[in-house]
């Protein structure tokens, strides 16, 4: 009896230190994403030139990916007059290969979200049939699992900002997506008052 009692107690601790776990895990992703929504919204009460965007934008990028645990990601720009989304910036292995390279905006999961005007949660790309794999083979790459977001600023979707490849262990979660599409809400709304 004592030694059924003990091993229900047992279990019911590592029940509880693995809810602790996961809660402490997901009380610091929210802490992080209130952090770059914080570094957006002072950003936006000062100065609003290109100048000043374009390392906010980076800064809010880095600290996207760091926040998904993605260890590869990009953020894409709508080129309005080649209807391309042209790769601004990369985080991960093809970082320097991918830079300033574009391809049609509506291609792939990102021409997907870019189209729809909707994020999109893949776990394994090679069973949706948005996936289109050029760039893979143009860069031997091997895209995995990916959340990819619209960015929008006033009702107009200017790019994709894409994460990839989380570890398996660790999926991409469905508040993976709610984070990195407010974030992306955010960062729209700085761009389109600098285009303005």
């Amino acid at each position: 009896m004592v030694t059924n009692t003990l091993s229900i107690l047992q279990r019911e601790n590592a029940r509880l230190q693995a809810e602790s776990h996961s809660l402490h895990e997901e009380v610091t992703q929210l802490r992080g994403f209130v952090e770059i929504l914080s570094s957006l919204s002072s950003a936006s009460d000062r100065d609003n030139s290109d100048k000043a965007l374009f390392p906010l934008l980076h800064r809010a990028f880095q600290m996207s990916m760091d926040l998904l645990n993605a260890p590869e990601g990009s953020l894409l720009l709508l080129d309005e007059d080649t209807n391309h989304l042209k790769f601004v910036l990369v985080k991960g292995s093809l970082a320097e290969r991918l830079l300033n390279f574009a391809f049609p905006a509506d291609e792939g999961i990102a021409g997907w979200v870019m189209q729809h005007a909707r994020p999109a949660l893949v776990r394994d790309v090679r069973h949706d049939p948005r996936f289109s794999d050029s760039i893979d083979e143009a860069f031997k790459f091997r895209t995995q699992s990916i959340v990819a977001v619209p960015l929008i600023g006033d009702g107009k979707v200017l790019g994709v900002m894409e994460a990839l490849n989380q570890p398996v262990d660790v999926p991409f979660s469905d508040l993976d997506v709610t984070l990195l599409n407010l974030i992306c809400r955010f960062m729209g709304e700085l761009l389109i008052n600098t285009e303005n």
